[in-house]
């Protein structure tokens, strides 16, 4: 108890500012028996481990899911046309279609190949749906929500029946002059015509929900759009506008999510009350470390610190303790799925179900590692995804919770055993 009691004290100093949003978790005793922390076909439930679909006569392990980008047609025109790599890198980052210039985004300019068209892109899309693809989760480059053709994007994957997961930062949706500049609509108008469509799932940037710091943590990117805005205060407009529109209202089909990522030690002392704040409103919470790709590699040098190891671990003992003693979870579920960097939540188990197609066509294993060991295959464009996919190092994983990708880099190998054990010690001691 002491050092849930220390870590109390320390989060003081982060003064959380939330969206006007109502709990609507049921009480502990009449929290539904299933009941999972887990967005819409993020992450898939145990019982579909191993599933099989014909192809060709061939019975080849479904790829449930894939994590994508879809370049925007003008950007993607822009950087292709460079003749050299320093001009590319150099035309990647002065066009970079974002409103947003966040520190640790795993985007960057490592080109070994043209940027992706989008009809190359549904091209591969169209692969993995023979397949077996029922989803995909939208990564970048920049804002999908930037993009001028996101309806004609969204009707794409409606008429294939694929769920489109969006990471967003969530400004676009809650700032007028944004979604004016982007799409001619205001904010509340954006907002009813992308839930209006059934198969739309949104991860929302909320890396603290402090004004002071939040603004610090997500600038401004004043050549993609010059006006003033403040992102806190267009966050949270998101976040309640998405409520409102009942996206966090059923309990076995979350349609919404707070990404409280990268969690370093500018904002871990507030992740446990954004965590616990979420969860009472029916929406999942991941606080994971920062990814050790793109930008994310500036950050990992400090999650090597001892302290802030030994934070990270003390918040995931936090977390798991309140949520079994909430009727989220309970020991018995955690000992059997194992502790994971999502903490709290439904594990990832993306390795086993999917790749990532990265924005110059590379094939990852996953987008939070993209070191050379991590590249399944270096361009989707001359390989047909089928042999892609039952050659990768992924295809024959059927794990529920694959662990992490970040495991010995900026997630420590001590944190599974460790966190594990003080759960346990901490309810036996009771």
């Amino acid at each position: 108890m002491l050092i849930l009691k220390t870590r109390k004290k320390e989060r003081r100093e982060m003064k959380n500012e939330f969206p006007n949003v109502p709990a609507v978790l049921p009480s502990k005793c009449q929290i539904p028996k299933g009941y999972r922390l887990m967005v819409h076909k993020w992450s898939y439930p145990e019982n579909r481990i191993g599933e099989m679909v014909n192809v060709n006569g061939r019975q080849i392990k479904k790829m449930l899911t894939l994590d994508i980008n879809i370049p925007r047609a003008d950007f993607a025109a822009i950087v292709n046309a460079g003749s050299t790599a320093e001009e590319v890198k150099g035309l990647f980052s002065k066009n970079y279609p974002c409103p947003h210039r966040c520190p640790g985004c795993f985007n960057n300019a490592e080109l070994h190949n043209p940027i992706m068209r989008f009809d190359e892109v549904i091209n591969v899309i169209d692969q993995a749906k023979e397949l077996g693809l029922e989803s995909v989760k939208f990564l970048g480059p920049g804002e999908l929500l930037a993009n001028p053709e996101l309806f004609s994007i969204l009707d794409a994957f409606v008429k294939r029946d694929i769920v489109i997961g969006i990471f967003t930062k969530g400004a676009i949706m809650g700032n007028d002059s944004l979604s004016k500049h982007y799409h001619s609509l205001d904010s509340e108008e954006l907002t009813r015509r992308l839930v209006a469509y059934p198969n739309v799932t949104f991860l929302v940037g909320g890396r603290s929900f402090d004004p002071s710091f939040e603004n610090k943590f997500i600038p401004q990117n004043k050549k993609e759009f010059a006006g003033e805005f403040d992102y806190h205060k267009a966050r949270n407009n998101t976040i309640e506008q998405l409520c409102r529109a009942g996206m966090n209202a059923d309990l076995t089909r979350q349609r919404m999510a707070i990404a409280c990522s990268p969690i370093t030690a500018q904002n871990i002392s507030g992740a446990f009350e954004i965590y616990r704040w979420g969860v009472e409103r029916n929406i999942p919470v991941y606080i994971p470390p920062t990814m050790v790709s793109g930008k994310g590699h500036n950050l990992v040098k400090s999650a090597h610190d001892a302290k802030f190891e030994n934070d990270y671990i003390d918040m995931a003992v936090e977390v798991y303790l309140w949520t079994i003693e909430r009727g989220v979870m309970s020991f018995e579920q955690l000992l059997h799925e194992g502790v994971h960097p999502y903490i709290g939540v439904t594990p990832c188990n993306q390795l086993t179900h999917g790749l990532y197609i990265h924005y110059d066509g590379a094939v990852w294993r996953c987008p939070g590692n993209d070191t050379p060991n991590f590249i399944v295959h270096p361009n989707v464009r001359d390989k047909s995804l089928l042999d892609i996919w039952v050659n990768s190092v992924n295809y024959p994983i059927n794990l529920f919770n694959n662990r992490c990708v970040k495991d010995g880099v900026s997630l420590p190998h001590r944190f599974y055993t460790e966190v594990l054990e003080r759960v346990r010690g901490h309810l036996m001691a009771k």
